[in-house]
């Protein structure tokens, strides 16, 4: 089969390993996720990429990130066992961070930042802060967890890390696309319970940090660049989102941005202008949510292939259903798809890198 100039990637988030009240399911559906895995591969080759959109714990605890280790070695030796070796990329959500008690500095301040500058600027100066070191102690279990995981027998994808905790980059080679990641920590803010929609922070200095202060020179380095947050921008400030669009989110220079913390597949395309803005949203791979007030299950994920050779990419939305009798199977979600179709397509055309010439097949 062959791969060149393609990017075949699978996208998870949301795991909650610790949350109560779902040991007793996890296992058979991970084995339905093990079983799905295998038939993907089997069908279409190698898995070069796993994106990891934050959530991996509950609780943010030492012993839920060793139990999420534990849990990636498994699915690891899995991918071997097909045939692959995918390399990993992570960014953490607010169920991977320690919240601060009432009495934290960053804590009252976190939702009104874009009101009180002098504090803004201390916390992204890259310079010592009180306030930062906060941010830094909430995510000293994650923290831990990556240096871990990096030093484990997975691939692990980290070049570069920057102003907080979870905000990295990455370039790749894959079958001869070069492949840029940057993830950026949108979490930092989100240090309490309840609702934070349209209550978050992000900076574009998060962005600089991690691409030497030159995104322009970055990404044109790279065929394809993917942005990877965990909360979608919706979750973000006005001013946040104006900031997150303009300055961060180009589309001149991402390609997509990646996310969970969702309840759905959903990817978007939408042209504005001469640019194309697409971003792609996963379910939460397992836990239980509240939608309404209401407990309910909607799990899921999705595999994709990128194809240089012909400009498009597929996508394979997959969903975690309880079927008659109650038995819990990975299928395809069908609300994305036509008919019985099992994928569906999107163009997507990558970018010239500068003496690097994309011999198509």
């Amino acid at each position: 089969m062959d791969k060149s100039n393609k990017l075949h990637w699978m996208h998870i988030s949301d795991l909650h390993r610790g949350q109560d009240r779902t040991e007793e399911v996890w296992s058979v559906v991970r084995q339905e996720l093990y079983d799905d895995v295998k038939r993907q591969i089997d069908s279409r080759g190698p898995i070069d990429l796993v994106v990891f959109s934050g959530d991996m714990a509950f609780k943010g605890e030492a012993d839920e990130f060793s139990s999420v280790k534990v849990e990636l070695e498994r699915l690891w030796e899995v991918f071997e066992q097909s045939g692959s070796k995918p390399n990993i990329f992570c960014v953490p959500g607010n169920h991977d961070l320690v919240r601060p008690g009432k009495t934290s500095a960053l804590r009252n301040f976190s939702s009104i930042l874009r009101t009180t500058e002098e504090i803004r600027n201390e916390i992204l100066s890259g310079k010592p802060s009180s306030y930062r070191d906060e941010a830094e102690q909430a995510f000293a279990n994650y923290s831990k967890f990556i240096k871990d995981l990096a030093g484990s027998a997975i691939p692990f994808s980290l070049d570069c890390q920057g102003l907080f905790p979870g905000d990295t980059s990455a370039q790749l080679s894959v079958n001869g696309l070069r492949v840029g990641l940057v993830g950026l920590n949108s979490a930092w803010t989100h240090l309490y319970g309840g609702d934070a929609l349209g209550k978050l922070d992000i900076s574009v200095r998060q962005l600089n940090s991690v691409v030497g202060g030159d995104l322009p020179k970055w990404s044109l380095s790279n065929h394809v660049n993917l942005l990877i947050t965990h909360h979608p921008a919706e979750w973000f400030t006005q001013l946040a989102r104006e900031e997150f669009e303009g300055e961060i989110f180009n589309p001149a220079y991402f390609d997509a941005h990646l996310f969970g913390h969702m309840h759905d597949n959903r990817p978007k395309l939408i042209s504005e202008g001469a640019h194309d803005r697409r971003t792609i949203q996963v379910s939460s791979l397992f836990g239980l949510e509240k939608v309404d007030n209401k407990e309910e299950r909607r799990h899921g994920y999705y595999f994709a292939i990128l194809d240089a050779n012909v400009d498009f990419c597929e996508f394979w939305p997959r969903k975690f259903e309880k079927k008659v009798g109650g038995v819990w199977q990975t299928s395809r979600d069908g609300g994305l798809l036509k008919r019985d179709e099992n994928f569906f397509s999107q163009t997507w055309v990558v970018r010239n890198v500068k003496d690097v010439e994309l011999k198509k097949v």
